[in-house]
C-alpha cells in the first residue's frame, strides 16, 4: 500500500513491500533494496542498502519515526491519505510544533517575538533517549514557546507556535 510520509519537512510517496529476505523500499524514481537489521541496543539497527551499511536507532511515535543516523536526526511523519483528499491541508496547524511523544526539552533556541527562518532552530527534545532539533516550519514570527530547558512535556503537547501570517 502506497503511503505518503514527510521526511523533515518534505513529503516522499513509498511503499514498502518484502520480497522474501530482504525489503524494498519503492518510490517514484524506482526501487530501493535494503535490510534493517537489529542490533542488541534498544531501537538499534543496521541498515543495508546500496552496499552501504549504517547503524541506526530508531523511535517510533504515534504521530512519526524519528531515525537518528550519522550524528542527525530525521523525523519522519505520516500524513493519513483521507485527510489529504478531504482537503485538510493543516492550515493554522502548520504554525504549530506539537510534541510527538513525551519527553524533554534539552535547549530552547528562540523566544517569542524573535523572526526566525524555516529551518531555524527553535529547540532540541529528548524522547526515548533520542535528541531531536525542531526547526521553524517556515519564515515567521514566535508567538510562543511554553517550555524551558529541563521541563517535561507530554504527547502532543504544543513546544512552539508561530504568529499567524498576515494575508
Amino acid at each position: 500500500m502506497q503511503r505518503i510520509f514527510q521526511i523533515n519537512g518534505e513529503e516522499a510517496e513509498c511503499w514498502l513491500a518484502h520480497d522474501g529476505n530482504r525489503f524494498v523500499l519503492n518510490t517514484p524514481s524506482g526501487a530501493l533494496p535494503c535490510r534493517l537489521d537489529p542490533t542488541a541496543m534498544p531501537g538499534g539497527f543496521v541498515l543495508r542498502a546500496k552496499g552501504l551499511v549504517r547503524d541506526v536507532r530508531v523511535a517510533v511515535g504515534p504521530e512519526a519515526t524519528f531515525v537518528h543516523m550519522e550524528g542527525r536526526t530525521f523525523e519522519v511523519g505520516r500524513v493519513d491519505p483521507a485527510e489529504r483528499l478531504a482537503g485538510g491541508d493543516g492550515g493554522a496547524a502548520d504554525d504549530r510544533i506539537v510534541a510527538p511523544m513525551p519527553g524533554v526539552v534539552v535547549s530552547v533556541n528562540a523566544k517569542p517575538g524573535d523572526e526566525v527562518k524555516e529551518g531555524q532552530l527553535l529547540l532540541v527534545i529528548e524522547s526515548m533517549k533520542l535528541e531531536t532539533s525542531l526547526t521553524a516550519p517556515r519564515d515567521g514570527v514566535v508567538a510562543e514557546i511554553p517550555f524551558a530547558a529541563g521541563d517535561s512535556f507530554g504527547l502532543k503537547a504544543v513546544l512552539a507556535q508561530l504568529a499567524p501570517e498576515e494575508e
